[in-house]
């Protein structure tokens, strides 16, 4: 795609840009260290600038300033600047040998840790992010980035901190997460803005901001989002250079998706910003002759493929899309043999510079086994003075493991006593929860069947027989009941409890299910009192109707003809605490030492001689805790019971 080839570009032509005065600083420098008049402090610091200016011209040599610096500053007892030495070691290291990158940043931190130096702290933090995001561990460079983002926001270091927020920007885009691509895309143009001018590092966030919109069919999107940045640019007055680079993109965006009239006014508004001379005109006018090309434009193809000849300058990336296009404008014009004998020149100019990058990288490797030679004489003296301290460092390492093996042997005694009566228990409320399907879920069915089996002989009375429909009915609903509390029992202790809250209003809620839960209160002529306030909480709406459903029925069911059961709430240090009052029997103290406690829990026949196994109440104990409140209960034998649970109010 187009895309993922301008930004190398672009960087390159800043690059190119900086070469013309790289030669005449190198020559000062030089000069300045081979006077002798400088003091260790002024010798480090001409070294290193004298090893930023070779860097992108002879990589050795930029290397091997930095060790005389590193040297220099150790022998001088030059702390900070030992620091910041390995981490220009690190950097130069990037690109050829990770493991060096990584080392050497390792070393910073521990000078820079030593010494309390939080400001190369940051940098060799911000060194190491980089290391694991070259290698793809997400993980461990984002913790590294923050690390550094932390230590920079405690000493506002603006500038450090808007690199890293680009680089965590850059990260979660390489990890797919557009939403924190987003976030830190922004956080680091805040600290940009303000600037007067686009600042290097921010086409980049732009540019990744808008290609991240990319995703999941988002082209359009992005394509608007550098519509917009023209108009931005265009009123901040941005300088030439980073407009031209936002109309080049929204061109090769047009380009990209073959919309090819769309493109050329924005390929012209590029060549209007890159002025004549510019070493990028030649890849402009290259591109505008390809776009002719496929509107079959042949002439005006052919005007710009002569404009990219007289450029002064022509990369090898438009020499190749210029033989392109004229292979394609001599087709056009139906001159085949020119064609091909064009076409042939264009894989001969492909397949050199393939050599010609396969020769320098070559050298490169060549270079980088000569400096590593010298790297492992340099590790052998060091790791010789290490042995000492290293020897000492296994001994205490060893006795700690021996200790810590002890301190693991009685914790795993304690994990599987622990394991043991979880299960035993277990093994208990596997045999109630088969008592409870053998007995009660049993009874009514087989009572039902004989039922229906009499009625079917015509051996009831019609008295008789409606009798026997009431209780079975009855039977049946207490036995509807105890299934749903089992279903949903266990597949809590299946697939976990995992509520889902969100905020509703009680006093709707209680109406909804008051609705059928009156119909049985009626039917055994209980008075059913709903006294609810007006009270908006945060839990799940489904586990919170199951607790009411389950304490409302129970106190129907325990409660005798013309009795009363009562509901009200109260709020209770940000909770929303409800009752449930009943004038029923009461439970023996017995029964209410078993309560919520399925291998333990007993229960009691209703005063209709309704059946329950205790399941319900479990059930909304555990319901309850998962939504962050408690339930308890008062009863007296003979004088009733009320059971109240919590719940958090909104705002809590």
């Amino acid at each position: 795609m187009y895309f993922q080839k301008i930004l190398p570009y672009i960087l390159c032509c800043r690059f190119c840009l900086s070469l013309a005065a790289q030669t005449s600083t190198i020559d000062s420098l030089e000069h300045v260290l081979a006077s002798g008049k400088l003091n260790p402090l002024e010798r480090y610091q001409a070294l290193l600038d004298i090893s930023r200016e070779y860097e992108y011209i002879d990589t050795a040599k930029s290397i091997a300033f930095v060790r005389e610096a590193l040297i220099l500053a150790q022998n001088n007892g030059l702390k900070k600047e030992e620091a910041n030495a390995y981490i220009a070691l690190s950097y130069r290291y990037y690109n050829t040998d990770t493991a060096k990158n990584r080392t050497y940043a390792m070393e910073a931190l521990s000078v820079a840790q030593s010494t309390g130096l939080e400001d190369v702290q940051a940098s060799a933090y911000k060194v190491l992010g980089n290391y694991y995001l070259s290698i793809d561990q997400y993980y461990l460079s984002h913790v590294n980035y923050k690390a550094a983002e932390k230590l920079l926001l405690k000493i506002n270091d603006r500038k450090e901190l808007q690199n890293v927020y680009h680089n965590l920007m850059i990260l979660f885009y390489l990890i797919g997460d557009d939403e924190n691509t987003i976030y830190y895309g922004n956080k680091a143009l805040e600290l940009m803005t303000g600037q007067g001018t686009m600042m290097p590092n921010e086409f980049t966030v732009q540019y990744i901001l808008g290609f991240a919109r990319f995703r999941n069919n988002r082209e359009q999107e992005a394509l608007d989002f550098f519509l917009d940045m023209y108009q931005k640019a265009k009123l901040l007055n941005i300088d030439k250079m980073n407009t031209g680079n936002i109309t080049m993109f929204i061109a090769q965006t047009y380009m990209n998706q073959e919309r090819y009239r769309e493109a050329l006014p924005y390929l012209y508004a590029t060549r209007e910003y890159f002025e004549a001379g510019h070493l990028f005109i030649s890849n402009v006018y290259s591109w505008i002759a390809t776009t002719y090309v496929m509107l079959h434009q042949v002439d005006s193809a052919e005007y710009y493929l002569a404009k990219v000849l007289n450029t002064p300058f022509i990369d090898d990336d438009a020499k190749l899309t210029l033989l392109y296009s004229r292979s394609e404008v001599e087709s056009a014009k139906e001159d085949y043999r020119s064609a091909l004998e064009i076409y042939r020149k264009y894989h001969h100019l492909s397949d050199s510079i393939a050599k010609a990058k396969k020769t320098t990288e070559m050298a490169r490797v060549r270079n980088w086994h000569e400096l590593e030679q010298k790297d492992n004489e340099n590790m052998m003296l060091q790791e010789e003075h290490q042995k000492k301290r290293w020897l000492i460092t296994v001994l205490a390492i060893t006795m700690i493991l021996i200790l810590a093996l002890l301190v693991l042997s009685v914790f795993f005694y304690r994990q599987n006593r622990e394991k043991n009566r979880k299960l035993k228990e277990l093994h208990t409320v596997k045999d109630k929860l088969f008592s409870v399907i053998a007995h009660d879920l049993r009874s009514p069915v087989s009572s039902l069947t004989s039922m229906l089996e009499l009625a079917n002989n015509n051996m009831l009375d019609a008295e008789t027989q409606a009798q026997l429909f009431r209780d079975i009915s009855m039977r049946v609903d207490d036995t509807h009941s105890l299934l749903d509390n089992l279903l949903r029992w266990s597949k809590s202790q299946m697939k976990g409890i995992a509520p889902l809250p969100t905020y509703f209003d009680v006093q709707n809620e209680m109406q909804t299910l008051m609705v059928n839960l009156q119909n049985i209160a009626t039917a055994k002529q209980i008075t059913l009192n709903n006294r609810i306030g007006n009270q908006e909480v945060y839990a799940d709406r489904d586990m919170f109707a199951v607790v009411v459903r389950n304490l409302i029925t129970n106190a129907i069911k325990y409660t005798s003809a013309e009795g009363e059961v009562t509901l009200s709430s109260e709020l209770s240090d940000n909770m929303l605490v409800i009752s449930v009052k009943d004038t029923g029997t009461g439970m023996s103290q017995e029964i209410q030492d078993s309560l919520f406690k399925l291998p333990k829990t007993r229960s009691q026949r209703g005063t209709r001689n309704e059946s329950g196994a205790g399941l319900g109440l479990v059930l909304c104990s555990d319901f309850v805790k998962a939504n962050g409140g408690s339930i308890w209960f008062t009863s007296m034998q003979g004088e009733g019971s009320t059971f109240s649970f919590s719940v958090p109010v909104k705002g809590n």
